[in-house]
């Protein structure tokens, strides 16, 4: 196919429109100053073996550089598009270091990179084996990693947003046919000997905590003290 990057000079040379609107603006990035933000861009991509070179280099505004991906999408095909599509996917990643494309994508638009990029990622990992140096790299990135402390007011939130009215299941219940399915499901349904396994020495290993009752004087495991402990003690019942 012909190349976007061949005889810049030349744009009334190109193919198809999409071609001549990239070289506008890639070259008319080479020859002005920007103040602001602004976002380095690979005219030849790096995943189609461009180089960070200053010759390959211009700083586009935001919204130009996600218009760029853009076109790259409709210059190439086959697998190089596939490369394209995944790039322009992410062109909407935010961090604190990027102040992203905000502008809307139309429904229709977002509907054929949804699924332009669904299969390119499909075809890029179907039958793949990963590396052992890959998976060690992430679980060494994950290894002593905390999160952190989540603060009061998320907690509040979080606890408000399911109880009551903001339960989504509020003053509902289940059609009798649904509850049906769920018990049909649950008959006869066994869990394996590894599972069985794995949850009897989480428990084994696990330490309850545990609470004294001020009437009979023990120490009692918290998910059973409200039961039988507390105000309900039997020493009450006794005196």
């Amino acid at each position: 196919m012909y190349s976007v990057y061949t005889e810049l000079t030349n744009i009334n040379n190109y193919m198809n429109k999409y071609e001549k609107w990239y070289a506008y603006i890639t070259e008319n990035a080479k020859n002005r100053l920007l103040s602001g933000y602004t976002e380095r861009h690979h005219i030849v991509p790096r995943s189609l073996g461009g180089k960070d070179d200053i010759t390959n280099l211009v700083n586009l505004t935001a919204r130009e550089h996600f218009i760029c991906h853009w076109l790259l999408t409709k210059i190439y095909t086959g697998t190089d598009r596939g490369k394209m599509v995944n790039a322009l996917y992410i062109m909407q990643g935010k961090n604190k270091y990027q102040e992203r494309y905000n502008t809307k994508i139309t429904s229709r638009v977002y509907k054929v990179l949804r699924e332009e990029y669904a299969e390119y990622i499909s075809k890029q990992n179907k039958g793949r084996v990963q590396p052992l140096e890959e998976k060690e790299k992430q679980i060494n990135a994950m290894t002593g990693r905390k999160r952190e402390p989540f603060s009061e007011e998320w907690r509040a939130k979080l606890s408000a947003s399911g109880s009551g009215e903001n339960n989504s299941m509020y003053g509902k219940s289940h059609k009798e046919s649904s509850l049906q399915l769920m018990r049909e499901k649950a008959i006869g349904r066994k869990q394996s000997e590894e599972t069985i396994k794995k949850k009897a020495d989480a428990i084994r290993g696990s330490k309850r905590e545990k609470r004294l009752c001020p009437h009979c004087n023990q120490h009692i495991a918290v998910n059973g003290y409200a039961r039988y402990h507390g105000d309900r003690c039997k020493s009450l019942l006794l005196t």
